[in-house]
């Protein structure tokens, strides 16, 4: 099966969604309001469903030909004729790309078809649709393109899109009449943009030193030079391959810090939950902030490049002393202790899963940072399965909530005014409590989506969570002890917000009148919910571990590894570290194959006992009504409340970024650019130079020359009209005249 030329596929049937919905979908849903959401709906999420199609089929292709990465050239993008320089725009397919493009696809076409329930009856339902679309497009650019300029693309159009998304109810408004959905959109663009000036100032430095930006090229120069000891020349000066990566490796750490929220550029993040709920799900849990984590794994080899010359003591190769991948891994794991303690102080059900979110991206980061790049991507994955899920059920419990919200107002007109006065936040936890009655469907799946993310036997967090614990517990080193004893207490955080949550939510009593009548969401929502809960717990055997060390090389002897270590033998192909270290050119951190049962016993007992720390002793019988404290608040945890920084960034960055911009539109380019160049200048100047060629050059010269040759004429018509008497004695006299005048001229010329 060859089925590489079906690659262009993935960007055009997304594309063709977008325009469907732009053009179209608004003249549907005019027409006929059900009929319409349901063509503008179900065509985008076909397009999505092709792609995953197309995805599936490029998996077996690969399959076929042995694992064989093939690049699909379209056209040439950038062509510098005079340099001999050309970029074209070719897509990537290897067993990393596909996973991606499979993951991306295949979630996001679960989350397109929940959207058309949640989405029923908004205003914008085609807009949203030609978005999501719009970011598929983009985000299948970044994990399908052939060069880092390519990847640029698709990078920052997921953050156009996450911008356009997270705005999406740009016109409504809080209690002090701030608009704050637009606010977070402003938030999330400015965040980001400091993270995307560091992926560009590598480029430079890729371009500069190795003279390309395509994957193959830039790998391979860096090998060639690093196995031959060979200098750089960068800015006139000359570097060790290894100073040049260290310093691409932190860029890339801050690049993928913007977008993969981590330390200090989580903020933004939490924040972009005032999107709607499948926008949380798709682009801020499943895929766009995962981005980060593909750039690190698909840069492997300029990571370990990086690694192995800090421990040859390269000189420049080290900042205070650690490697890029050690500050990443670093960055990682304190990303994700801190953001599981905030976890805690949240009342709002999508926040929580916000900042479980950023842990959870930071346990990837912290895989990649070790060498741990398989772990990284099943943590990918398993994450995308039961965050999709845990999201998207949040989504069905606030439906239901508004629901119930609704349905109070029908039916209690003697409350109507206390109502609506009454500030209710169907998000907040505080509110809800004992929907496990009310919302059966939701309730078990969100508990599964639970179970996975608190790493519980045998659901799919356990063994991708696993992995990268044993995976630091394993090597030596004092970075690796600190990031496992990190990543533990954070294994640890996650389990008792996730109590917590399911305890305040599901559990006990009603806390108000909503949460009493609230209901379960429709089947377009909870089928996608069932399938993402069995992935979440099935997600597991994409990479099996071998349950003893024996076992594991009694089947690599024989070559037949069949289930286990399914995800390391296909993405063993696209990391290319894992060849350089057999070579010994580098040498990786060695990753376990084999169940580390210590590791795991110790994760499992504290995970459990995390849950039953929060549900039985500490939240065992609180809260029970909608304003009583919750009991963390009383403790030094509660501090952590502030650790968002939500006051500075809102008071300060957003405030300043809106001011630059009113300053931008109403003075340099309103009242300097358009009043005053444009009037003053360019105006002025235009009307004053058509005056000057009418009344001037018009009048007084191109009519003066035209009058004047009349007036001459006239001049020499009368002079000459004195000749014409009719007299012939004057002819004859001028005959005369003539001749004495000729002979003159004779004698006196000879």
């Amino acid at each position: 099966m060859n089925a590489f030329g079906l690659a262009p596929l993935l960007l055009i049937f997304p594309a063709i969604g977008v325009l469907f919905n732009t053009f179209a979908g608004p003249r549907l849903i005019r027409a006929e309001r059900k009929t319409g959401e349901m063509y503008a709906g179900w065509f985008a999420s076909l397009m999505a469903i092709l792609a995953f199609l197309v995805a599936v089929m490029l998996y077996f292709s690969l399959r076929a030909h042995d694992y064989h990465a093939e690049t699909v050239r379209l056209f040439d993008w950038i062509v510098v004729p005079s340099a001999g320089f050309t970029i074209p725009w070719a897509i990537q397919v290897d067993t990393l790309s596909v996973t991606m493009m499979l993951v991306v696809t295949g979630v996001g076409s679960l989350i397109h078809i929940y959207a058309i329930g949640y989405m029923h009856g908004d205003p914008g339902f085609h807009r949203f649709f030609a978005y999501l679309n719009l970011f598929l497009f983009f985000m299948l650019i970044l994990v399908s393109g052939s060069t880092y300029l390519m990847l640029f693309v698709g990078w920052e159009g997921v953050g156009l899109c996450s911008y356009l998304l997270i705005g999406f109810w740009f016109d409504r408004v809080n209690e002090q009449g701030k608009v704050m959905n637009a606010d977070a959109g402003r938030k999330a663009f400015v965040v980001n943009r400091v993270g995307d000036f560091a992926m560009v100032l590598a480029m430079i430095l890729l371009f500069w030193a190795f003279g390309s930006l395509d994957f193959g090229a830039v790998f391979g120069s860096a090998v060639d030079l690093f196995a031959h000891g060979e200098m750089v020349t960068l800015f006139g000066m000359e570097m060790t391959v290894g100073a040049v990566l260290t310093a691409v490796t932190i860029l890339f750490l801050l690049g993928a810090a913007g977008k993969s929220a981590q330390i200090p550029f989580y903020v933004w993040l939490p924040d972009a939950m005032a999107g709607p709920t499948p926008v949380s799900a798709l682009i801020h849990a499943a895929t766009m902030v995962t981005a980060g984590v593909y750039l690190m794994v698909r840069s492997n080899v300029l990571l370990e490049i990086a690694r192995q010359s800090t421990l040859d003591g390269v000189a420049g190769a080290s900042l205070l002393g650690l490697s890029g991948p050690d500050w990443i891994a670093l960055t990682g794991a304190a990303t994700a202790v801190l953001a599981g303690l905030i976890a805690f102080t949240q009342f709002d059900i999508k926040k929580v899963l916000a900042y479980s979110t950023i842990s959870q991206l930071g346990f990837m980061v912290a895989a990649a940072g070790m060498g741990a790049y398989v772990a990284a991507m099943f943590h990918l994955i398993t994450h995308a399965f039961f965050k999709a899920l845990l999201f998207l059920g949040s989504g069905s419990v606030i439906h239901g909530m508004e629901h119930g919200h609704h349905h109070v107002h029908e039916h209690d007109h003697e409350h109507d005014a206390h109502h609506k006065a009454e500030k209710f936040d169907p998000q907040d936890m505080r509110t809800m409590g004992g929907l496990r009655h009310k919302m059966p469907i939701t309730f078990a799946v969100y508990m599964v989506g639970t179970l996975a993310l608190a790493g519980i036997f045998p659901f799919a967090g356990f063994w991708s969570k696993d992995e990268i614990l044993a995976h630091a517990s394993t090597n030596h080193g004092s970075i690796f002890t600190a990031v496992y004893i990190l990543l533990t207490v954070a294994a640890f955080c996650t389990a008792f917000y996730m109590g917590r949550q399911i305890k305040m939510i599901f559990f006990g009593s009603p806390r108000h009148e909503a949460a009493e009548q609230a209901s379960e969401s429709a089947p377009i929502m909870t089928y996608p919910l069932i399938i993402l809960a069995a992935l979440s717990l099935l997600g597991g055997l994409l990479n099996f571990p071998f349950f003893t060390e024996s076992a594991y090389k009694a089947a690599k002897a024989a070559h037949s590894f069949g289930i286990n270590l399914g995800l390391e033998h296909w993405l063993e192909h696209s990391i290319t570290a894992f060849a350089l270290t057999e070579e010994g050119i580098v040498h990786m951190p060695h990753t376990p194959t084999w169940m580390q049962v210590d590791v795991a016993l110790i994760s499992t007992i504290l995970a459990l006992a995390a849950l039953a720390l929060a549900v039985g002793v500490v939240y065992r019988k609180r809260p029970q009504t909608a304003t009583e404290r919750d009991p963390l608040q009383g403790t030094p945890i509660w501090w952590f409340a502030i650790l968002p920084f939500e006051w500075f960034y809102m008071h300060t960055v957003v405030p300043a970024f809106k001011w630059s911009a009113r300053w931008l539109a109403e003075v340099l380019d309103g009242a300097f650019w358009h009043d005053f160049v444009h009037d003053n200048i360019i105006r002025d100047l235009f009307v004053g130079f058509a005056k000057f060629s009418a009344n001037v050059l018009d009048a007084n010269g191109v009519d003066g020359l035209v009058n004047g040759s009349g007036r001459l004429t006239h001049a020499v018509g009368a002079v000459l009209r004195k000749t014409q008497t009719g007299y012939a004695r004057n002819y004859a006299l001028g005959v005369f005249l003539g001749t004495v005048i000729l002979l003159a001229y004779f004698i006196f010329a000879s």
